[in-house]
């Protein structure tokens, strides 16, 4: 399973590109069924990476959405996606070799929650402790992923911008802080594009890529799996500032490779 030579391509152009099915019907049901269990506490996981979570018994009502972080180092069901050729192959095709995991979230927008979104942002602005920022997102659709139940919008080749900021200036009850940006290039585009993703199915976006995502309008939950993954010359450009939720760098020295046990390399590609 690769992408093709156009799709590479549009990858490079655009800063996203929408992939294909990789998970089984099986696997599927099992992390959607671990997710719920994480959630609503019949399984163990640490407090500190749930983040906002429902009663037990109650995915709908008032939350701002459900995001677990770190976890795949925490639980074996998740880190089964990681094992999987198919993740690794289209990785591969984005990114020099050999492609690690940097860390991962998984993230539930609750039903009837039409108004709360996630603002505009790049992925790199968070993770700015690791560089150079060519790495990406490869975002797993665990429920249909629609316009409806708030998938993600990206704007197309934002990833070329040469926008520079530091997390501490957003605004975070703006949604629209990063689109008023004065270093947006003038003749930008600022188009929204929404990515619907399939259950099952993935897309993958540039770590630069401007994306954001609207509410949940439906009677549903939507649910996603969302590692990050980092090319082989991904090295330390500054310290952890969040190491109690995020991958932590710790006796890896300013320049040096990140590598080792906590960031596994995926499984090597099947070449065709």
């Amino acid at each position: 399973m690769h992408f093709t030579a156009d799709q590479i391509q549009f990858y490079r152009d655009h800063g996203y590109v929408a992939g294909p099915r990789v998970l089984d019907d099986h696997l599927l049901a099992r992390l959607r069924q671990r997710f719920d269990d994480i959630i609503e506490g019949r399984t163990d996981f640490p407090d500190l990476l749930r983040g906002q979570t429902p009663k037990v018994g109650q995915l709908k009502g008032n939350l701002n959405g459900v995001k677990l972080v770190n976890v795949f180092r925490h639980d074996a069901v998740f880190a089964e996606v990681l094992r999987l050729e198919s993740i690794s192959a289209l990785a591969h095709d984005l990114l020099p070799g050999p492609v690690r995991v940097w860390q991962d979230q998984a993230i539930m927008k609750v039903p009837h929650d039409e108004t709360t979104g996630l603002a505009w942002h790049q992925d790199f602005a968070y993770n700015d402790q690791i560089g150079p920022p060519e790495w990406c997102t490869c975002w797993i659709a665990l429920d249909d992923a629609t316009v409806e139940n708030g998938c993600m919008h990206v704007i197309p080749g934002s990833h070329r911008w040469p926008v520079r900021y530091n997390r501490d200036e957003v605004d975070a009850n703006d949604m629209d802080w990063l689109l008023r940006r004065p270093d947006i290039p003038v003749d930008a585009d600022l188009t929204q594009v929404p990515c619907e993703v399939r259950a099952g199915h993935c897309h993958f976006h540039h770590c630069r890529t401007f994306h954001g995502s609207y509410g949940n309008r439906t009677d549903n939950p939507r649910r996603s799996y969302v590692p990050i993954l980092i090319p082989g010359n991904t090295v330390r450009v500054g310290s952890d500032w969040n190491p109690n939720r995020q991958a932590s760098l710790g006796n890896i020295p300013i320049g040096g490779i990140v590598q080792g046990a906590d960031f596994p390399e995926l499984v090597s590609p099947v070449l065709v």
